[in-house]
């Protein structure tokens, strides 16, 4: 079967290509790419069956994950994590990352997660006792501030390494898992020098110190014996960030302008009825808290339009070996999203936090594909050395939520 497939809305329909006829997108008006010897699934190429010359076959990430089968695993989790004090905390995390693994599919197959719940409990409980060293501080030691918060300025990079090497190491796709080849030295290059130059350069190397993280993480990627070649550039970095910078002084000025004009406009009719001009009426007190809510939620709109556009560029700008990664987030899409789901949890009072979270999972991942000349299936069985054995097993047992 042959298929026609839409590359920015998604549309596909099947059929047979005749002559050089082009054919556009009846939904978005964009030309449909041709695609040979696809399966009856429609996601998967016919094995053994090469692409048409300088084609490439196209593999879409596919999520089948239901909020309704997530809310029973986050409720449940959220119940056990509560009653025992946090340490059921490891387990859920397992559990959550197993079910959206599982539920995540490419060319037929699920990812897997493979973490030890025991594992993660280990770095849960060296944060815990970080915690609450801040906290004794705080309270009792002030004097102590400095050096607990230099303390952990210097271990955060170990810590971000270690977990990215337990995090690759555990994510498995057909018995085969990734791998994280990146060095403690970069890790500390990337986390503590680059921070360190921020305020001294007044914020100028904040894009490229984002450029460092994304490098680190994607440019360090193994799967089998292919590495992950990143081929992003700074400048990019540079583009959103300033746009992003733009974006917030223009939300936060107007923010302040209408603010004040409330305000003023208190004030003016206040002095007119006769009452107290320094104690305006209460609704202006919730116009302040509805400005505060507005800005809050302008600044996530501004982080997900950076996130759309960073995270297309970086996986359009990465290969592994011959297999190239495609992403179509959008950004209006993506924004739309996530404002509609604050809106949902909070009205729910937290109820819907596992519908918005597969919700957005959903659509980030529908927005990405493999691209390779051959088989995926030549790719994945192309060498039978199991890479992630080489995975230092007895030494990388932290886990933490950390976001690059």
């Amino acid at each position: 079967m042959d298929r026609f497939f839409c590359g920015k809305c998604g549309f596909t329909q099947t059929g047979t290509q005749i002559g050089e006829v082009q054919v556009h997108c009846p939904k978005c008006g964009d030309l449909l790419r041709y695609q040979k010897n696809i399966s009856p699934s429609g996601d998967v190429p016919v094995p053994g069956v090469d692409p048409e010359p300088g084609g490439e076959n196209r593999y879409p990430l596919k999520f089948t994950g239901q909020a309704n089968e997530f809310f029973r695993i986050w409720i449940v989790n959220l119940f056990l994590t509560v009653i025992t004090g946090g340490i059921y905390a490891a387990w859920a995390k397992v559990r959550t990352r197993r079910y959206l693994y599982a539920s995540t599919r490419l060319a037929g197959h699920s990812f897997d997660y493979a973490a030890s719940p025991a594992a993660i409990l280990k770095g849960n409980l060296i944060l815990g006792i970080g915690l609450a060293c801040y906290f004794f501080a705080r309270s009792y030691k002030p004097e102590l501030m400095g050096a607990i918060f230099l303390l952990g300025y210097i271990v955060l990079p170990f810590l971000i390494y270690k977990s990215l090497r337990f995090f690759a190491r555990n994510s498995i796709y057909r018995n085969i898992r990734f791998r994280f080849a990146g060095s403690l030295k970069e890790s500390y290059k990337t986390y503590f020098l680059f921070p360190l130059l921020i305020p001294l350069t007044l914020g100028v190397v904040f894009p490229f110190w984002g450029y460092l993280k994304k490098k680190f993480f994607f440019g360090h990627l193994g799967y089998r014996t292919s590495d992950v070649d990143f081929e992003a550039k700074p400048g990019v970095f540079y583009k959103y960030y300033v746009l992003a910078s733009i974006l917030m002084i223009i939300l936060v000025a107007t923010a302040i302008f209408f603010f004040m004009f409330v305000l003023t406009g208190s004030a003016i009719f206040t002095r007119e009825v006769g009452g107290a001009v320094d104690s305006p009426p209460k609704l202006f007190f919730y116009i302040g808290l509805l400005m505060n809510a507005l800005f809050l939620l302008s600044a996530s709109a501004v982080q997900q339009f950076v996130y759309a556009k960073l995270n297309n560029y970086c996986f359009n700008h990465s290969r592994l070996g011959q297999v190239r990664f495609e992403s179509g987030i959008k950004a209006d899409e993506l924004i739309w999203i996530r404002l509609t789901n604050i809106v949902a949890i909070v009205l729910s009072a937290g109820l819907l936090i596992p519908w918005a979270k597969i919700r957005r999972t959903r659509y980030i991942l529908s927005n990405i594909a493999i691209l390779t000349p051959g088989n995926l299936e030549e790719f994945v069985s192309e060498d039978e050395v199991d890479v992630g054995a080489l995975g230092e097993a007895a030494t990388d047992f932290f886990d933490l939520e950390i976001s690059l």
